[in-house]
């Protein structure tokens, strides 16, 4: 028997699951990340949500807006929504679980805005990849996006037009 995938917007009850994965993920402290996941769950300008597999939180994905600040570089990146993280527990991967959590997002976006936006290091083949299946479009390697950094890479930035399926 499959176990079903669901994908739900987040509760305060999966912010611990979230942070474990974050940290397995990224490194950090787990009550960093749920402090930092539980502003973005308040922010009426963010999304946060959670995948689960028989009932199993699985994964997360994040959406914001970004309004550039006033002192930012010249190619600072465009205001507008991002989709700025998915993360997947290992033994999901290769499941639809990313896709899921990345086509619920845009769903959450194309109610708001006709445009998305996705930035991922050159070297993350299958991000890009996926992002490339759903219709997004390298718009430039050259751009500023506050406390991102690209170690080993260069910062690929996409938009794709919403929405998706009219």
């Amino acid at each position: 028997m499959t176990a079903t995938l669901a994908i739900r917007p987040a509760t305060r009850d999966d912010l611990a699951g979230c942070a474990s994965l974050a940290v397995a993920e990224s490194g950090g402290e787990p009550e960093a990340w749920s402090g930092r996941l539980g502003r973005e769950l308040d922010d009426p300008g963010c999304l946060l949500v959670v995948a689960t597999l028989a009932g199993e939180l699985v994964g997360y994905g994040r959406a914001t807006w970004f309004e550039p600040p006033t002192d930012a570089p010249r190619d600072v990146a465009p205001r507008g929504y991002y989709l700025v993280g998915v993360v997947v527990a290992p033994a999901a991967r290769r499941r639809g679980v990313g896709r899921a959590l990345t086509e619920a997002r845009l769903a959450w976006i194309g109610d708001r805005a006709r445009e998305a936006w996705y930035f991922a290091n050159v070297r993350n083949t299958a991000s890009l990849e996926l992002h490339r299946r759903l219709g997004f479009v390298e718009v430039t390697r050259s751009f500023w996006y506050p406390e991102v950094t690209f170690e080993g890479g260069v910062g690929v930035l996409c938009r794709v037009r919403l929405p998706l399926w009219s």
